[in-house]
């Protein structure tokens, strides 16, 4: 019997269909993956990475045949530009399964003959609406007007002899399992989903098998088939490991997570594990989907242009800076807004401000103060000790965020000790100490470096070139291991090696290149005044009923989110500016009229929202951009994102801009006191 000394981490993206560009999907789930194996094998664990690609199916085999290729040829072409994508990535993986592999395809035959002994397939007749593009026959609700609902294509109706596999079997079986585990299918919505979908529409056995097309893997019991595609892909996770006697198989099976947008859930759910249950192998731990990526609040689309390339991101801002920004800006499981300004802001702050700027001076003051050497610390004061105690409270909390995929919070966190470690800087001030000779100087610079060996190995399973490049200024041989990870490491004497800045920061004006203007007329913001502020008992979060009273408007009553941030009497009387024309909300019978405009300011220490207020305007006084006051007659009812898309930004002196013009009413500006940083929403 083999034993394993080390715990086991078996992590997994979908194997991606070649005959695509790899976009900010593919990059978002690989990056994931990565980040996670990364931490693992850093914390001990002995972990195994899987990627790959899927090859087969009838949309590879016409695309080969577009290009004149025979389809071996084709995605062999495809894999290469793929993997060379993934090394600009810094994506770690152990292994790059292919479908086209032969140790693949006999897995699969093989599985097949296991369900097959079964008696979970049978021979039958198959005639529907079939999408190329979904590599499936689509149930009514997925075609619109003769169109698939995802491709916009039409779809081809077909009829064939197939062999069937008996997933209906497995309803009652899932539906359980998912009750009782909750744990297997995450974020728990997704899980709610597909088991409510199970119960209330059941399953139907599925078509496994193809004669429309012979680029696939043969059909084990009908050489005159091909194996579906999703059978085929599915497999990908078990074949990589040997199924079913590789030391591999043994060893890592079942597989601790598997990564996915969520388009794909259903297929790594329900087939998948209708597939393991009958073929007797046990079920992964967990089964990840996260969510969908818009750009600027729009759609990602071929046709409008705005697909986000990860390689033309690396190229711009670099491969840590891209991964550091996507995982930082939204949960992990929801969809998100990608915003090319909203990375630059990123990099301008969080890694040239509090990173960049703390290695960059902390070498400085060593090379100035200590010959450039680790200086050996002396006693260590309560300062000190408050640093330490907070490495260890950051690490913590950090990894317990990544168990549950908390990816934006374990980030929070470990900036937070970045945070810290700069407070510390300030706080002991080593320059003053300098100049009075005092003796607490080396502690000083030793704690300074010390915080950075500490971030450098936090950090290095999302930025790890970064990670390198601290612990190589740093002069220390490789980035330290999170397992064993302690405070006081550095070994003094150690000289250190200053190099150039970790991040540069972009100019304003180079942002504004990325600013993406938008009709602000159809915008209808009016001064308001608070007549009545009423806890709303109804809702689930701490809020306000809000009576306003915006002049030719009318008086108008909304619910806003204000309690935890003022008092009713903060607020009553207040001239505040209201969005008129936003669609409205409803909170248990109570409907929005307006939205309350703030500033939100996302500080390290704790949210900060401020009122966009006025002194001189009185309520009912139009607001709008300066040059281009609006029609309200022609004013439309605008969505949340609609709102969003317009771009309304505080500049570093407080004036609310759009695109450089001021927001304003006829008798002043509007402007905000905390302006870093804000977001108006």
């Amino acid at each position: 019997m083999v034993k394993f000394t080390k715990p086991k981490f078996y992590i997994t993206t979908p194997i991606y269909y070649v005959n695509d560009v790899p976009h900010i999907g593919h990059a978002y789930t690989t990056i994931a993956a990565d980040i996670l194996a990364r931490w693992k094998r850093s914390s001990g664990y002995d972990v195994f990475f899987l990627t790959g690609t899927d090859e087969h199916g009838l949309k590879i085999q016409r695309a080969a045949e577009r290009a004149c290729e025979k389809p071996k040829q084709f995605v062999d072409a495809l894999v290469k530009k793929w993997r060379a994508i993934f090394d600009k990535l810094n994506i770690s993986y152990d292994d790059w399964v292919r479908t086209t592999d032969p140790k693949h395809e006999k897995t699969v035959q093989e599985i097949i003959k296991k369900i097959n002994s079964n008696g979970d397939i049978y021979r039958g007749k198959y005639k529907g609406e079939y999408c190329v593009g979904c590599e499936k026959y689509l149930v009514e609700d997925e075609i619109v007007g003769g169109l698939c609902k995802i491709h916009k294509k039409p779809v081809e109706h077909l009829e064939e002899e197939t062999y069937f596999f008996k997933m209906s079997k497995y309803a009652g079986k899932l539906a359980e399992l998912y009750k009782k585990n909750p744990q297997l299918i995450q974020p728990k919505g997704k899980l709610e989903e597909i088991r409510h979908r199970i119960l209330t529409e059941g399953l139907k056995d599925l078509s496994i098998t193809r004669t429309m097309f012979d680029w696939g893997v043969p059909f084990p019991l009908d050489k005159k088939y091909v194996v579906y595609v999703w059978i085929d892909a599915l497999t990908n996770y078990i074949s990589a490991l040997g199924w079913p006697q590789g030391e591999k198989f043994k060893k890592f099976w079942p597989a601790d997570v598997h990564l996915m947008a969520k388009d794909i859930l259903w297929f790594h759910t329900v087939l998948w594990h209708s597939m393991l249950l009958s073929a007797g192998i046990e079920l992964p731990k967990v089964v990840f989907a996260h969510g969908w990526w818009t750009v600027e609040g729009e759609k990602m689309s071929k046709s409008l242009g705005n697909v986000v390339d990860p390689v033309k991101m690396i190229d711009s801002y670099g491969a840590d800076s891209f991964r550091y920004y996507i995982f930082r800006e939204i949960p992990f499981g929801e969809d998100g807004d990608f915003s090319e300004r909203a990375l630059i802001t990123r990099i301008n702050t969080d890694l040239a401000n509090s990173l960049g700027n703390l290695v960059s001076r902390t070498l400085t003051l060593i090379e100035k103060f200590s010959k450039g050497k680790i200086p050996k610390p002396g006693k260590q004061n309560v300062e000190e000790l408050d640093l330490n105690i907070a490495f260890d409270d950051k690490f913590r909390h950090a990894s317990a965020h990544l168990e549950k995929f908390e990816f934006h919070h374990a980030l929070d966190k470990i900036w937070e000790f970045i945070a810290a470690a700069n407070k510390y800087v300030n706080d002991e001030k080593p320059w003053e100490l300098a100049k009075t000779k005092g003796e607490h100087l080396p502690t000083v610079l030793y704690n300074c470096a010390e915080a950075l060996r500490i971030i450098s190995a936090l950090i290095c399973p999302f930025m790890p070139e970064t990670a390198e490049k601290i612990a190589e200024q740093l002069g220390i041989k490789e980035v330290p291991k999170l397992t064993g990870l302690k405070w006081g490491g550095l070994k003094p004497g150690i000289k250190v090696k200053k190099g150039k800045i970790l991040f540069e920061k972009i100019e304003e004006t180079e942002m504004a290149k990325h600013e993406k203007k938008q009709d602000f007329p159809q915008l209808h913001i009016r001064v308001g005044k608070i007549l009545e502020v009423e806890d709303f008992k109804e809702a689930k979060k701490p809020m306000y009923k809000v009576k306003a009273d915006f002049g030719p408007a009318g008086v108008k009553w909304t619910f806003a989110g204000l309690k935890p941030y003022f008092s009713k009497a903060q607020l009553k009387g207040k001239l505040i500016l209201g969005l008129l024309n936003l669609a409205p909300k409803k909170i248990a019978d109570f409907e929005s009229q307006f939205l309350t405009l703030a500033a939100v300011h996302s500080a390290k220490e704790k949210e900060h929202v401020e009122l966009l207020t006025v002194k001189k305007s009185k309520a009912g006084d139009l607001v709008y951009v300066e040059g281009e006051k609006p029609e309200i007659k022609s004013i439309k009812q605008i969505t949340m994102e609609d709102f969003i898309k317009v771009g309304i930004k505080p500049d570093n002196k407080g004036r609310v801009l759009h695109f450089g013009k001021p927001l304003k009413t006829d008798k002043e500006e509007i402007k905000v006191g905390r302006h870093k940083e804000a977001i108006i929403r």
